[in-house]
């Protein structure tokens, strides 16, 4: 028995099993990195069983080929190994450049150049066949240039495992274990074939790589077989984070803590009207048309010249920190310009339309009510009483307009309120024909009261003007005396109540009118009006308004009348006293 057969057996072995790992994984060929790594993996089986056969060939002729063979399939495992996690960690369009296509070549340029030797002698010389425990070892000079490119071989293998590692660092434990034990696995080939290459063991004369791919396959076996490694890959993750800045409609510039650009992507290249390469280190500001520009932390919106025309943009700023220390910031520019515009014309236009409006109407109904006074024309009357009344609602839409700018305009800020005295109020500034009972906690709680008073006006003097018309509202009798009863709470006509539930106030208004028409609710939920879906006034719209600025929840509740449902958070700083 061949004193030296283990390693035979170990290599032949080390074969069988990557062949086998190679067909397990063949169905991830096409995810990313999958087939140079299948590529490496099938350099690996061939050199493995192809070294196992030349330790048993003593022919010198054989046993050069199969060495020419065993270098070329060592430089592919190295360059396919690194292609491989190039593209598993996100980073494959390197893998396209020019010069790693070159790097690609390498097994091919070393078939040539070794394959040629024995006529130039440019890699190594005196090649010899070497019996070493009954096995075919090899001894020959390798030249220096020689090792310096075998050297860069070792080197482009344990870059692929750097890379993998750096996995590790950046996307932390949704990949670690996979990646950690991918880059270990390449430890113990790649020590072998250092030993192998610097003669520093006993028997330089043989190579022990392949018996170390034994380690090697059962760590890419638990990795890729274990752990589906090529289920979950980090290039989804760096891909997203490219395609977040760069593909992005908005412009998106990094600058870092001195605020100049660090990257930047195409639309931001395109509203900067600068080229990447140039603006790259250079200040933000020197591309902004502002001078007084101090820093997205400083600066809510700046403004930019594009072809003439400028440009103004808000920024979301977000900073990048890295153990507590700012780097830099990520900066979101939205493009605002239409926006301040539009927001500039409503302006002018509500001011003017509500000043001509108020004032115009003013003395249209003092015309009116003039000629009311001066006619004894019962049919004339009744006509100018029709002109006096639509001038009061033409008058009061322009106050709920100024209403809707003053509340939902301004910055509000919460406050502690009487939560009686405040609903006490909103009914009191309705103008109303018909009783209004309310029945309302005392308690105290922290809110917008302003903005939620408006609301309450605007809600009661829609239940007042549309819900109080119903044939019985004002002619309830009591049961006794059959006389018209208007004391009784529960027989009001509009009844406005209040309880404290679920962090805030739910606040109910209802009414016994014929009920919130349908198409009415149903603008209120879309959201907009149109020619077809509209609604009649501005009360309802600004009562929507309103709570969704308070962060509430309005409901209308349609039964033999119209329940108006509003529950608003707030802070409740007192407790309920008793009745």
């Amino acid at each position: 028995m061949i004193a030296g057969s283990w390693i035979v057996v170990a290599s032949l072995a080390s074969g069988v099993g990557t062949l086998t790992l190679l067909g397990r994984l063949w169905r991830y060929r096409e995810k990313p990195g999958a087939k140079w790594f299948l590529l490496s993996l099938a350099c690996q089986a061939l050199w493995s069983v192809s070294y196992a056969v030349s330790l048993l060939v003593f022919d010198e002729t054989v046993r050069l080929a199969l060495e020419v063979l065993g270098w070329a399939l060592l430089a592919g495992i190295a360059v396919y190994f690194l292609a491989f996690a190039l593209a598993y960690t996100g980073r494959g369009h390197l893998v396209e450049t020019p010069w790693y296509r070159a790097l690609l070549t390498l097994p091919a340029v070393a078939v040539v150049l070794l394959g040629t030797n024995p006529w130039h002698g440019l890699v190594w010389d005196e090649f010899s066949v070497v019996a070493i425990a009954g096995l075919a070892g090899t001894a020959y000079e390798l030249r220096l240039w020689a090792v310096v490119v075998a050297t860069g071989g070792v080197l482009i293998a344990l870059l692929g495992s750097l890379v993998l590692f750096d996995t590790v660092a950046s996307y932390g434990r949704l990949y670690r274990r996979e990646a950690i034990a991918v880059g270990v696995s390449t430890v113990p080939p790649l020590s072998a074939v250092i030993v192998w290459l610097y003669e520093i063991g006993p028997v330089p004369e043989l190579n022990f790589a392949t018996v170390l791919f034994l380690p090697h396959i059962a760590l890419d076996a638990y990795a890729f077989v274990r752990s589906d490694m090529f289920e979950f890959h980090p290039a989804t993750r760096r891909e997203g984070e490219r395609a977040a800045i760069e593909d992005l409609g908005n412009p998106v510039v990094v600058v870092d803590e001195h605020d100049r650009i660090v990257t930047l992507n195409a639309a931001a290249e395109s509203v900067l009207g600068v080229e990447k390469a140039r603006a790259l280190t250079e200040p933000l500001a020197a591309f902004l048309t502002d001078e007084t520009f101090a820093g997205p932390d400083e600066t809510d919106r700046v403004t930019v010249d594009m072809d003439g025309r400028r440009r103004t943009y808000s920024l979301a700023t977000t900073p990048l920190t890295a153990s507590g220390d700012r780097l830099g910031s990520t900066i979101v520019l939205q493009d605002i310009t239409e926006e301040i515009q539009r927001e500039q014309r409503l302006q002018v236009l509500n001011r003017v339309v509500r000043h001509n409006l108020r004032n115009d109407m003013t003395v249209v109904r003092g015309f009116a009510e003039a000629a009311n006074e001066a006619t004894d024309d019962t049919e004339v009357s009744e006509l100018l009483d029709t002109v006096e009344g639509k001038a009061d609602d033409l008058v009061d839409l322009g106050e709920k307009a100024r209403a809707i700018e003053g509340i939902l305009g301004a910055d509000r800020r919460a406050t502690t309120v009487e939560l009686a005295a405040l609903l006490s109020d909103a009914v009191d500034d309705v103008d109303a024909d018909v009783p209004i009972a309310t029945d309302v906690p005392d308690v105290t709680v922290t809110v917008d009261a302003d903005t939620l008073r408006v609301l309450c006006v605007a809600l009661v003097e829609n239940a007042v003007e549309h819900g109080s018309t119903s044939p019985d509202s004002n002619t309830r009798q009591d049961a006794a005396t059959g006389q018209p009863d208007e004391t009784s709470d529960e027989r009001a006509p509009v009844r406005v109540t209040a309880t404290v539930r679920d962090g805030g106030v739910e606040i109910a208004i209802a009414d016994d009118g014929p009920g919130l028409p349908e198409h009415e609710r149903d603008v209120l939920a879309a959201g907009e009006e149109t020619d077809l879906e509209h609604s009649t006034g501005l009360g309802l719209w600004l009562a929507s308004w309103a709570t969704r600025r308070l962060g509430g929840d309005l409901d209308f509740e349609v039964d033999d009348g119209t329940t108006a449902r509003l529950w608003v958070p707030v802070e409740e700083d007192g407790e309920q006293s008793a009745a």
